[in-house]
């Protein structure tokens, strides 16, 4: 190299390093001597260890010396165009200076000149170099022979200094890994950390374009300066390696790897201070070999779905993704809203390293979620990449033919039909779908090849299962469609899982085993990928049916609602008469008609699904599945706020659950009958059903306890409980009863949260505890926002409002009461809808609109009575009085009826704490028209009855109410 100075017009030097003479240049400095071209810096004949970037470096000051090289160019020269901070230089810089002895010795050597650059400030000796003692034994090899490390390597440190202590205490270590992962690259960093460990001696083969195995001993002959006469280069090889220290990496050797693995051994065995690095898609299984499976980089987890920039980029797949969408000139930023994306596309790459840089070049042309969709076709397998990288790593394509090319033609087609599989597998699913017309025992050594051969990958998630990884599935799936047997292969995976579903007998009524859910969780998307074959165009419909029979309890067990939903559906249109009137179509029509009634709310088709499944059930002579639909038509009942069919249904409950004769089942029967008795007004009873519910065990090992509409979970009662408490007067009990019905549903987990907040907040608003209200509401809208519950949301929306009208903005409550109202009716959900009307008329008059009042809550009456509203039917009647008060004293009689009529229908229901607010509404319309006497013996006597709960709304508006009537009188 000839230095030149930072100028174009300073002169060529003519003492630079290699000036004037072949052999090379030694540069001395102090005790120091830098072998610039075989990159060695000793100290008093020692050589001291130093960073590859940190030597690049030194070598540039001292060949400059004693020019000021400024820090940009400084950058360029040693990382090229890869963008990096000042402070990396630095560091470098620090380190330069720590191992020359800066600031010890007394000696400068790297001087910083502020504003400018670096120099090398010591006097520079510049001499012709004889070859080391070991040079000129290991002559006539060049001292090495490697390619420039990369650039930039990301999160692959651990695995270089791993393999650099076990190349360095095991001599021979095999980097193994799937095309594309990355093998070259670390094994070019870890060859150029050990460079000073042996001396710099090291050789490079690149056996890829190699295609006759005779060739590789001459290839290695050749590469260490031997001429060979004989047909067999091995014996000159050995000599000439016997006495030497180097070390031979040997990259990609699966193309010719029995000759490798036999040239490896000898030297491993004859060569005792030759150390060997090789490379290959499979272990070459010689002997001394230690083998390095190198590992995708890392992604972030398939449950971080809330990932934000920062944590993503802790991720090395996610940071080389970023990096290489930045290299390729695409102005991008990670962010957060796009970090859950990008995680997703590393994933769906396998953190394949190029994978990974050539989805990331097509970023700037496709964006973000554009790739992301790619991924799901095979497009994105002739994505290219670098123009100057090799042939086999310039698409994805490129590199799996690569290893395609060299399998048997077995393994090409195990390969192939293993691509039906989606995620992972067992043996025993692959020798049932690819082994059917071959030997099982061959198919079983073929899948030991291919996993060899890293085409197959273990999946160490779980015991003894088996995946392709997805670019791989991919190439073998298009090799699938193109051999024509994609149809076979298809109808063998989905019969597999057809076959092994069935076995498991799941039912919706009844518990799933252990066993049926984790075989369901892991192997869902074979599932999936079986049930659309089936249903396809000329696909096997039938196979699809008794599939979708076999899974749908799962699917609602897992509360995958929406394609429950969706595959009963699809099923049931191709139900062929042999399997109508079957416990198949039992569970298609059960499966159906909860998914729909979890999704869509109260739909007719739902209530057609269950009461067409209970029909099967009873013709069947199945009473768990009839407890379970009964419990269904239930729900449905409630949720439209129909009340009028609720005892008939609670009997046919009672019915069913005695069949069983099971303590669950008793537990169950009677939540239900708590639950019509507190729907209907019969506080006293509901309390009474509901104590022998709560002494009842919540797990079942028969039923499946999660499907019967809360009737098995503790909060459902607790919920009653509370209610009917508050009802009788018992205030502080209601709301004792409140809070263990939220702790034990945080218990339980977030499922059963919002069910506990909706129910709990009618308490806290009935107490006038509006604060503690207010915060439930926002903890249910959060649930149900993240959740995407949308009745429940809904839900959230009317007791804002509801709160929003009692705290003074009717404004506001209005407008969120018809919201709620409005939405709710279009899901047939009416649970609530007296509640929120007498709360909407209350607001209507409270803004003035009496008019509007009146005819919403005389609507809200007349909708309860024809449904069975009894318990609703009090508070409506009180609130009816009210608007009809404030609208005209015209209405008075009308009014005083209304408060009669309400007044008693509560004693009638013993809920005291209703009769005391029509009480107090009575005693004011008295009052006011001077019969405060018959007001005090009205209210007096009611608010006596009461024993505790004295600091609530109700009760001290009493109390104050009693005190104004004592004083007028």
């Amino acid at each position: 190299m000839v230095q030149r100075g930072d100028t174009p017009e300073e002169p060529a030097r003519t003492d630079g390093p290699n000036c004037g003479s072949a052999l090379p240049r030694v540069a001395a400095f102090g005790p120091f001597r830098l072998r610039a071209t075989e990159r060695i810096l000793e100290k008093d004949g020692i050589t001291l260890k130093i960073g590859s970037r940190a030597l690049d470096i030194l070598v540039t000051l001292v060949e400059r010396a004693p020019n000021v090289i400024i820090k940009r160019d400084l950058i360029s020269r040693v990382w090229g165009n890869l963008v990096v901070d000042e402070s990396s230089l630095r560091w470098h810089i620090a380190s330069i200076r720590k191992t020359l002895g800066d600031d010890e010795s007394g000696a400068h050597y790297v001087t910083n000149v502020v504003g400018r650059g670096y120099c090398f400030a010591a006097p520079v000796n510049w001499t012709t170099a004889a070859p080391t003692t070991r040079e000129s034994v290991a002559t006539p090899v060049s001292a090495s022979s490697l390619p420039r490390r990369s650039l930039r390597m990301v999160g692959r440190d651990g695995a270089v200094r791993d393999l650099t202590r076990r190349l360095i205490d095991q001599r021979f270590v095999s980097i193994v890994g799937p095309g594309g992962i990355g093998k070259t690259t670390v094994a070019l960093a870890v060859a150029h950390d050990v460079l000073p460990e042996f001396a710099g001696t090291v050789q490079f083969l690149d056996l890829a374009a190699i295609e006759n195995p005779q060739l590789v001993g001459f290839a290695l002959a050749s590469q260490l300066g031997l001429s060979v006469i004989s047909e067999n280069p091995l014996p000159v090889i050995l000599a000439f390696l016997r006495e030497r220290r180097m070390l031979l990496v040997f990259d990609s050797c699966e193309r010719v790897i029995e000759t490798v693995a036999t040239l490896a051994e000898n030297i491993f065995r004859d060569a005792p201070q030759v150390h060997i690095l090789a490379t290959s898609r499979e272990s070459l299984r010689a002997e001394g070999e230690r083998v390095h499976h190198l590992p995708p980089l890392e992604c972030p987890p398939a449950d971080a779905v809330s990932l934000t920039a920062t944590q993503a980029l802790a991720f090395p797949a996610v940071q080389l993704f970023v990096e290489q969408v930045a290299a390729s000139g695409y102005p991008f930023e990670l962010n957060d809203q796009d970090a859950p994306t990008i995680a997703e596309v590393c994933r769906r790459l396998d953190g394949i390293a190029l994978a990974l840089e050539l989805a990331a070049c097509r970023v700037g042309v496709y964006g973000i979620q554009g790739i992301a969709s790619l991924l799901e076709s095979e497009f994105r397998l002739r994505w290219s990449g670098l123009r100057t990288a090799l042939a086999r790593h310039q698409t994805l394509n490129a590199t799996l033919d690569w290893s395609h090319n060299l399998l048997s033609g077995t393994e090409r087609l195990t390969l192939r039909r293993l691509a039906v599989f989606v995620g992972a597998f067992s043996l025993e699913a692959a020798l049932d779908v690819v082994a059917d017309d071959l030997d099982p025992a061959e198919v079983t050594e073929t899948l030991a090849m291919l996993v060899d051969k890293s085409l197959v990958a273990r999946d160490t998630t779980v015991t003894m299962r088996y995946r392709l990884l997805d670019t791989t599935r991919a190439y073998a799936r298009q090799k699938l469609a193109e051999s024509g047997e994609h149809a076979t292969i298809a109808r063998r995976h989905g019969e597999y899982f057809t076959y092994r579903l069935e076995r498991f007998k799941v039912s919706a009524a009844l518990a799933s085993s252990r066993a049926a859910v984790n075989f369901f969780v892991e192997h869902l998307g074979n599932v999936r990928t079986a049930l659309e074959w089936s249903f396809s165009e000329h696909a096997d419909s039938e196979i699809g049916v008794r599939l979708t029979a076999a899974a749908a309890p799962l699917f609602l067990e897992l509360t995958l609602l929406g394609e429950c939903n969706a595959w009963t559906e699809r099923a049931m249109r191709d139900l062929d008469s042999a399997s109508s009137g079957t416990r198949l179509e039992l569970e298609l029509q059960a499966c159906f008609g909860f998914a729909l009634l979890y999704t869509k709310a109260s739909v007719r088709a739902a209530h057609s699904a269950l009461v067409r499944a209970l029909e099967l059930a009873e013709s069947l002579k199945d009473a768990p599945s009839q407890l379970l639909l009964l419990c269904g038509l239930y729900r449905f009942e409630v949720r439209t706020g129909d009340f009028r069919g609720l005892d008939a249904l609670t009997a046919r409950c009672e019915a069913a659950a005695k069949q069983i004769e099971h303590s669950v089942e008793d537990g169950i029967a009677n939540a239900i009958a708590a639950s019509t008795c507190c729907f209907l007004g019969r506080y006293k009873e509901a309390l009474m059903h509901a104590r022998i519910a709560l002494s009842h065990p919540v797990h079942s090992s028969q039923l499946n306890a999660g499907m019967y509409g809360g009737f098995t979970q503790r909060i459902s009662v607790r919920n009653v409980f509370s209610r009917s408490l508050w009802m009788l007067g018992y205030a502080n009990q209601a709301i004792e009863s409140a809070r263990q019905s939220l702790d034990e549903a945080t218990d339980q987990g977030p499922v059963t949260i919002p069910y506990a907040l909706a129910w709990n907040v009618f308490v806290y608003l009935q107490i006038g505890d509006w604060l503690t209200a207010k915060k439930l509401i926002d903890r249910l809208a959060n649930y149900a926002r993240k959740d995407d519950l949308s009745i429940i949301n809904l839900q959230a929306v009317g007791w804002q409002g509801v709160l929003a009208i009692l705290r003074g903005d009717p404004s506001l409550g209005i407008e969120l009461l018809q919201t709620a109202l409005a939405a709710l009716r279009a899901f047939g959900y009416e649970l609530h809808r007296c509640v929120f009307s007498a709360r909407l008329a209350q607001g209507f008059a409270k803004a003035g609109n009496t008019e509007i009042a009146r005819t919403t809550i005389c609507e809200a009456v007349t909708w309860a009575e024809g449904r069975g509203r009894s318990a609703d039917l009090p508070e409506l009647l009180r609130i009816k009085a009210e608007i009809l008060i404030a609208a005209s004293p015209a209405h008075t009689s009308e009014a005083e009826g209304c408060l009669a009529g309400s007044l008693e229908l509560a004693r009638q229901q013993s809920a005291l704490s209703l009769e005391l607010r029509t009480g107090m509404s009575l005693a004011r319309l008295w009052a006011e028209n001077g019969q405060v006497d018959e007001a005090l013996d009205l209210l007096a006597p009611i608010h006596s009855r009461f024993t505790e709960g004295f600091d609530t709304l109700d009760l001290v508006a009493a109390a104050n109410l009693l005190d104004e009537l004592r004083s007028r009188r």
